[in-house]
């Protein structure tokens, strides 16, 4: 099979999509790589996206580097090899069809939004060609425009869409892609499997430390935070049971805070900043499956109201209208 050369395009210009454009232009120098914003962003990624355009993005963290991925607003007129989505995962709908002219015949699409059924909010006509579902496993924080401190190696997990078996091989692609680029690649059978994981773990870290104020390590080593990531657990465990898998909340848990342990999480950093945060997706999901299943769910429901509440305190009338395609803050 010929090499497909035609661009890569990221979509969702915040510190995970920034970090991904970044690693991929920096080990693909002769393909072009996009890093793609809304046509009305926030003045906040407006800087972020003219600072790159005009200076290049610096990563620090991990490695020091400048990578100087192309920017554009909006959909341009030219088809991807692969289409990336780092957008909140409530943005998904919006972001696809956007961005819909840019995907064609032979384009992989991967949705890399935290959240827990986000592959469904895609239109149909990407859903035929077929999606990944991405997983990023590495923190990361905008730090100022066009700076992003990345906290560890680039981490993803690839597996086909919750319930698409089938898309199995365009995972093989994508790995192929990204693996010699720098980027620890894992791959998973079960889309399903490796969402609720990734999403056990922000249902837990991003809200309570985005409550408590507390960097995902320090949930961990703070003793009254303890309490409360191990009671967060028990309830995801018991929907864990209910719904017949076999994962074990409070590992993955700790394991994801210790892995990450210096980052401060996309809800805190959400709130930081006044933007709408990804808690109806990702604890408001797991609640709607617990209360179909009977499951108790108090403390996480606590915790939800909670950061609802901090949301509106922080969110200004500005920035709620200026949510489209809001970026993507540091995964846990």
């Amino acid at each position: 099979m010929a090499e497909d050369t035609r661009p890569v395009v990221v979509v969702g210009p915040g510190a995970v999509g920034t970090m991904l454009a970044a690693q991929l232009q920096r080990n693909l120098p002769g393909q072009r790589v996009y890093l793609a914003g809304s046509t009305s962003p926030s003045p906040e990624t407006s800087a972020h996206l003219d600072e790159i355009m005009n200076n290049g993005v610096h990563i620090h963290g991990e490695s020091a580097y400048t990578a100087r991925p192309l920017v554009c607003r909006g959909a341009v007129g030219i088809t991807a090899s692969h289409l990336f989505f780092t957008v909140k995962a409530g943005r998904v709908g919006e972001a696809a069809a956007e961005f819909s002219k840019m995907a064609g015949e032979g384009t992989i699409t991967a949705v890399f939004s935290n959240g827990l059924d986000v592959c469904k909010d895609l239109p149909p006509a990407y859903r035929k060609r077929g999606v990944v579902r991405g997983l990023v496993n590495t923190g990361a924080e905008i730090e100022k425009p066009g700076q992003v401190h990345q906290f560890g190696a680039l981490d993803v997990t690839l597996a086909p869409g919750p319930g698409a078996a089938e898309d199995a091989a365009l995972v093989g692609r994508l790995a192929e892609l990204l693996g010699p680029l720098g980027i620890r690649v894992r791959q998973e059978r079960d889309g399903e499997e490796a969402e609720w994981r990734k999403a056990v773990a922000n249902a837990v870290i991003n809200p309570l430390g985005a409550a408590l104020e507390l960097r995902n390590g320090e949930l961990l080593d703070t003793p009254s935070a303890a309490v409360l990531v191990d009671a967060l657990a028990k309830e995801l465990q018991a929907l864990i049971d209910a719904e017949g898998m076999a994962l074990d909340a409070l590992e993955i848990v700790r394991e994801t805070a210790r892995a990450t342990a210096g980052n401060r999480n996309s809800m805190w950093q959400d709130l930081m900043r006044g933007r709408r945060s990804e808690i109806r997706e990702v604890t408001g999901r797991f609640i709607e499956r617990a209360d179909a299943r009977g499951v108790l769910f108090s403390a996480h429901k606590a915790l939800y109201y909670r950061i609802l509440s901090l949301e509106r305190d922080s969110v200004s009338q500005d920035a709620q209208g200026e949510e489209s395609l809001d970026t993507e803050g540091g995964n846990s």
